[in-house]
């Protein structure tokens, strides 16, 4: 019987150690690299997250998106983790007086490293979000569809843990 028992808590105590919960449920903060852009990412169990962000781009333009990703740890260093995922986006650009309006609405990849601090309410997480745009109006542009210098560095403050 107390072999059993020690078995038990051995095993417990295992499993405690070696499975990671999320370090924080949600954050909100900027992305530097899109723009003037805000973040909300949220936790919906340990690994799986959405990022929804939006702001104005570098060039003026209104961009928003999704992005679905799924985090593995990275054992070696308490804290950090890796993701991967797919989400999508839009830009959209008025113009000068509102002439020669441009869109454009594109499904992306999603690689990247994300850090919780222990002592303070900060994340951080850099990535890299190659983009193949869908649909455009661009009527000159048609054979670019590839977007590759997407990705950011984003700061969030952690609302809760």
């Amino acid at each position: 019987m107390k072999t059993k028992f020690f078995s038990l808590v051995f095993m417990m105590f295992l499993f405690a150690s070696l499975s990671h919960a999320q370090d924080y449920k949600s954050a909100i903060g900027g992305k530097l690299g899109y723009g003037l852009v805000a973040s909300y990412k949220t936790f919906m169990n340990e690994n799986n997250a959405l990022d929804i962000f939006g702001g104005i781009h570098w060039a003026g333009s209104l961009m928003g998106g999704v992005n679905y990703s799924i985090h593995k740890d990275i054992s070696s260093v308490d804290g950090l983790r890796w993701y991967y995922g797919f989400g999508g986006n839009f830009f959209s650009y008025g113009g000068a007086l509102g002439l020669n309006n441009w869109f454009e609405v594109g499904v992306s990849g999603n690689i990247g490293l994300d850090y919780t601090f222990n002592d303070i309410p900060l994340n951080l997480s850099v990535d890299y979000v190659p983009t193949i745009v869908v649909f455009d109006n661009d009527e000159f542009d048609r054979i670019s569809r590839f977007r590759g210098g997407y990705g950011a560095l984003t700061a969030r403050y952690i609302l809760n843990r």
